[in-house]
Parts: structure tokens; sequence; C-alpha cells
């Protein structure tokens, strides 16, 4: 009469001692009918430290006026790639003013009078500023599994900066893992398609998805669930809760 109540109750404490939380009994049991999980990338199947390995401006620009703008930007974020840029960097950036977050893209805000941008792949190229050039030097970085971010004014790209990050050592393990119990695993990440792929490899995940929106990972899921059935997402943004 009383082992199942027991044993929930004693794996919803063992888990919320190790930092998981979950929603209740039911939840903890149907986690035995998943078919797929969806894993985000960033703090997910890496480590979530990523560090700036490579920066240079673009065109003409200045170095030192580049670095301390997009310090500007980057130290108002919390976005893990952000922090690696605002720690590579290591210089003081002027106050940045009507700093928004761009779901999905970056960040924009206003540095010594002057509009900025500071994000993805995706941003630049709808704001049009990319150029063959730039598309072949993100090319390069992108296949090698970095995460390219942008620093541009309304005309043009300022500054490229590289940030790789590393899988975690018990990635692999759990995909291995996730394959023995029949339950297949998807990445999806807002990251560029390049990346994601190069990091899915090297953790043993076949379909990687990127360049994806908070609202395309929720249609990710739906069309998962219909084609596996029952699936789980794993990450740790507000975007993949």
């Amino acid at each position: 009469v009383i082992s199942t109540p027991v044993t929930v109750v004693s794996g919803l404490a063992a888990g919320a001692r190790r930092g998981i939380l979950i929603k209740g009994g039911t939840y903890l049991e149907d986690a035995r009918l998943l078919k797929a999980v969806a894993l985000d990338k960033t703090g997910t199947i890496t480590e979530g430290k990523p560090k700036l390995v490579q920066w240079h401006v673009w065109g003409a620009g200045d170095e030192a006026a580049a670095q301390q703008m997009a310090a500007s930007l980057a130290g108002r974020s919390d976005h893990p790639v952000s922090k690696a840029i605002i720690q590579g960097l290591e210089v003081p950036g002027p106050e940045a003013e009507n700093f928004k977050a761009l779901p999905g893209r970056g960040v924009e805000g206003v540095v010594n009078g002057v509009r900025l941008v500071l994000g993805n792949h995706r941003l630049i190229h709808e704001r049009g500023l990319c150029t063959p050039e730039l598309e072949a030097e993100l090319a390069i970085h992108e296949k090698q599994g970095r995460t390219v971010t942008l620093l541009a004014d309304d005309s043009c790209v300022l500054a490229l900066f590289a940030v790789a990050d590393t899988i975690r050592e018990t990635s692999k393990q759990a995909i291995v893992d996730l394959k023995a119990l029949g339950v297949t695993s998807v990445m999806l990440t807002g990251d560029n398609t390049a990346t994601a792929k190069a990091i899915a490899a090297q953790a043993g995940i076949d379909d990687a998805r990127g360049d994806l929106l908070p609202e395309a990972k929720l249609d990710a899921i739906k069309e998962m669930q219909k084609r596996y059935g029952a699936t789980g997402m794993t990450g740790d943004g507000i975007s993949d809760a």
C-alpha cells in the first residue's frame, strides 16, 4: 500500500537534492514513456562556459573603439556567449543606453550616441549587412563548431567575435544511454546550423537543427511528438522552459 508512494517521494527528494525539480509523481512515472528527447546545445550538451578564442575588427574599423562598444553591450547581457566576450576582451565599456534583448538574435543599445547591435548571423542577415566575404569568414568558424557574434551599426559590421564551447564529459555517455533505452535524441538550438551539427557529431546526435527561434523550437517539439510520441525537452534557458 505504501511502497509506491514512498518510492515516488524518495525519487522526488533525490532529484531535489541534485537540483532537479520534478513537478510531481505523475511526471516522474511518465518518464518511462518517453520516445524522444529534444536537447538544447549551450549549457546542456556543452559545458555552457564558452571562451572567446578569436576576434578582429571587420573592414577599416578602430580596434579599441570596437572593443569598448562590444564590451558595453555584452556587459549588459546574461547570455553565456556575451559573458565569454566580456571576459575575453577584459576592457571596460561606456554605459549602453536603450538596451534591449532581441530573443534568438542578440542585443541592441546606444553607445556614445551610436545605435549598435551585438548578435548572431541571423540578426546580421535580417538587417541586410551580410556580404559574400563575411559569409565566407563565418563559414570557417561555424564548421569548427564556434559561435560567432557580430558587432554592427546601422550601416555595416564593425567586428567579429568567435566563441568556442566544449561538450560536457557526460554528454556522449548520456546519448548512448538514451539510445539503449530506445529514446531518440534531437538537438534544437538557436545557434547556427553548421555549429549545431559540429557539436552534435561530437556528442553522437544524428539529428541537429539550428537557427531556431523560441517559437520554432516549440514547432519542432510538436513535430517530434507526432513523429515519435512522448517527447521531453532538456535545456537551461527561459525559451527552453
